[in-house]
């Protein structure tokens, strides 16, 4: 140690070669949309759990929907329509996963099935009208998000 007119100082130790300590590397400069991403992700995912639940409501009680099969604009049957809410249902849940987890992959997938996902409820509007139109906005929504700001989220 040596004096100085500051006070005592103190000489740093020094490391054996080859002993480094970890360094974040260094990141671009980030926005306010990644978390719009985080929630378009979380959006996605409430997407299909409502998928699932219009599915297993199609399946197990079709008469509490507002009009029969035949009102709808394609004239399937509620069990099918299940099974169509169902497996979109899944789809859309895991590729929320997949965005929360900012998978490159899910942002396409997204996409996919954000589109199926709206041709589905259009399909549908005649049974669950506000349900409909609120997965159509849920889903435009997050197409926009990943469109316009999807890669800020890497």
């Amino acid at each position: 140690m040596s004096e100085s007119p500051q006070g005592p100082t103190t000489a740093r130790p020094t490391r054996p070669a080859g002993d480094y300590e970890y360094e974040a590397p260094p990141t671009g400069p980030t926005s306010a949309w990644t978390g719009w991403v985080t929630f378009a992700g979380i959006v996605l995912a409430l997407v299909g759990t409502i998928h699932l639940l219009s599915g297993l409501v199609a399946l197990t009680e079709p008469e509490k929907y507002r009009v029969t099969s035949q009102g709808l604009v394609l004239q399937l049957d509620y069990t099918t329509w299940g099974w169509i809410h169902l497996v979109f249902g899944l789809a859309v849940l895991l590729t929320g996963v997949g965005v929360l987890n900012r998978r490159s992959w899910a942002r396409i997938a997204g996409l996919v099935v954000c589109g199926l996902s709206i041709l589905a409820n259009l399909g549908f509007l005649d049974a669950t009208p506000v349900w409909a139109v609120t997965v159509i906005a849920l889903d435009l929504m997050f197409i926009y998000v990943i469109v316009v700001h999807g890669r800020e989220q890497d």
